[in-house]
């Protein structure tokens, strides 16, 4: 290891990755510390028996929309995005389904069978949730974000789409989906879902505005063909291929501090790097209250931080690799079969925040969630028993809100495993009879162990309330990646746009620290182009 860099940055998850790749692309001297012994955070693909396990990432919201993606050719890297043609299957009771496709005609065909009058109520739910996300959602995951009310006055200065936005910004996701006024609630109950399975919490006020990109990324989302571990991977070929230098296995102590400004940090048995700039990618606490000593970070920005609030619920994944048939979802249409996720166990929007309201309690007693047949669209995820003349072999997995403070023992998390595999044969009674051949469960103190940054299971690395989200992400004072402090940045799922493989802290946090130290960037993609001609990002300067 060198001792001198132009840029450090801190985590080698998809947010730091992507940083570093532009910055090292950019021409500078780039050097990357993760604490875990590989890189890519939680793009997790682990391999066991010939069975590939995504423990954590799975499916992909924006897929070819990132825009590391396109600048750095991710597809010759060995990333392939696999869109299944039907990505969700809602299981109710008396066998009745709703089937939902990538192609929306379809989709609002099973919405009619299902409630006739709902077909035109979801039509036109889809084509706004559509219009605003192309406008408006996707461009502005891509650019720093705009002071609230800056924001909001942008949107209603702009055009109907920038003022439709505003006018749901305010509301909760049951409010949002409440509007497009369904009559069947098991509707009401597969949009809800939708919008809240990864981390919005359903009666929460001030997050209307994730909704339509949440309802409608989850009907186009994506596999990464081999493991999601394999759009890290391509990641780390791009920083290495233009220089960058990744050291794994480096927890970072502390970060040095001369005459008030970060030039560097230490790690234990490396010894001390310096640089340019430092880009953590950690958690708010971790960056500023674990790494510099008080007096470094000051008292606003201390107590600022401290009222950091985590997410009242996280998720259990378990994956297990089986001998035998997909699940057979009988009685069901075969459209089921064939469909990415299964979700089962909500018949009315109360099932949805009932359920989030129990998990937030640390109550386990109801079981409801999805589940996935990952080899179904990806054949390298299960070995190819069946081209040996063998049995089928693929890989299943169950993911559901869950409690952090909870009895995790190893006991515990194997008899809840069981019972919701027991619900899930419920559905699809023939995988009772599968052979597994290697389980593995990650409860949130499993994702906690794995992803320390990720504290209390939080995988969006702090709750989305409406105090925590874009200029107020994580506080005002650093919500555009610079800090107080000279030399510090931040990119983080911490930061603005948020959690989920969406690279938009890394991308953004990346032009930040490129347009201070004078490294190259690409042109803004061509979506926040016609963003900024429509005026959804215009601000007073005078404000």
């Amino acid at each position: 290891m060198r001792t001198d860099y132009d840029v450090i940055v801190i985590g080698a998850g998809p947010n730091g990755l992507t940083a570093a790749a532009y910055l090292a692309a950019g021409g500078k001297r780039v050097a990357v510390v993760e604490r875990y012994v590989e890189t890519g955070g939680g793009l997790v693909t682990q391999e066991i028996s010939g069975f590939r396990m995504n423990h954590h990432a799975t499916y992909m919201m924006m897929g070819d929309l990132m825009p590391p993606v396109a600048d750095f050719d991710l597809r010759s890297r060995g990333v392939d995005f696999i869109t299944p043609e039907i990505q969700a299957a809602f299981l109710f009771e008396n066998k009745q389904s709703l089937i939902i496709h990538a192609d929306s005609r379809k989709t609002e065909a099973s919405v009619e069978a299902l409630s006739p009058n709902d077909g035109a109520r979801f039509r036109r739910m889809h084509d706004e949730f559509s219009e605003m996300c192309d406008a408006f959602l996707l461009p502005a995951t891509y650019v720093p974000p705009v002071a609230p009310i800056d924001q909001t006055i942008a949107l209603q200065n702009s055009d109907e789409v920038g003022e439709r936005i505003a006018s749901i910004s305010d509301l909760s996701p049951i409010e949002v989906i409440e509007r497009y006024e369904f009559e069947d609630p098991r509707i009401k109950a597969a949009f809800l879902y939708l919008a809240t399975c990864f981390g919005l919490e359903a009666n929460e006020g001030g997050l209307g505005f994730l909704v339509p990109i949440y309802v409608s990324r989850m009907m186009q989302a994506s596999l990464v063909r081999g493991g999601s571990h394999q759009l890290a991977s391509a990641l780390r070929r791009a920083v290495e291929e233009h220089g960058g230098q990744i050291f794994t296995n480096s927890a970072v102590k502390q970060l040095l501090v001369e005459d008030g400004r970060v030039v560097g940090l230490d790690i234990p048995g490396r010894g001390q790097i310096r640089a340019e700039a430092v880009l953590s990618t950690l958690n708010p606490e971790q960056t500023f209250l674990e790494l510099l000593p008080r007096e470094v970070i000051g008292r606003e920005i201390e107590q600022g931080i401290s009222n950091w609030e985590w997410e009242p619920t996280s998720l259990f994944v378990f994956n297990d690799g089986i001998i035998g048939e997909a699940p057979i979802y009988e009685g069901y249409p075969d459209a089921a079969n064939h469909a990415l996720l299964a979700v089962m166990g909500y018949e009315r929007p109360e099932d949805v925040v009932d359920h989030q309201a129990e998990v937030a309690r640390g109550d386990r007693s109801r079981i409801a969630g999805h589940g996935s047949t990952l080899s179904l669209f990806d054949p390298l995820m299960a070995p190819n028993h069946v081209s040996l003349g063998g049995p089928p072999a693929h890989v299943l997995r169950w993911e559901s809100w869950a409690p952090y403070n909870a009895d995790w023992s190893h006991s515990a998390t194997a008899d809840y495993t069981e019972r919701c595999l027991e619900f899930w044969t419920r559905y699809a009674p023939n995988i009772a009879n599968a052979n597994s051949r290697a389980r593995v469960t990650w409860s949130p103190r499993d994702i906690e162990a794995h992803l320390p940054t990720m504290k209390r299971g939080s995988i969006k690395h702090g709750a989305y309330i409406s105090l925590q989200m874009g200029g107020n992400r994580p506080i005002p004072e650093c919500s555009g990646y610079r800090t107080p402090i000279e030399g510090l940045y931040v990119g983080g799922s911490g930061t603005h746009p948020g959690g989920m493989v969406i690279m938009g802290p890394g991308y953004n946090s990346a032009r930040i620290v490129a347009e201070d130290i004078g490294a190259d960037f690409p042109d803004e993609p061509e979506m926040v182009v016609r963003a900024r001609a429509r005026g959804y990002f215009d601000v007073d300067e005078e404000s």
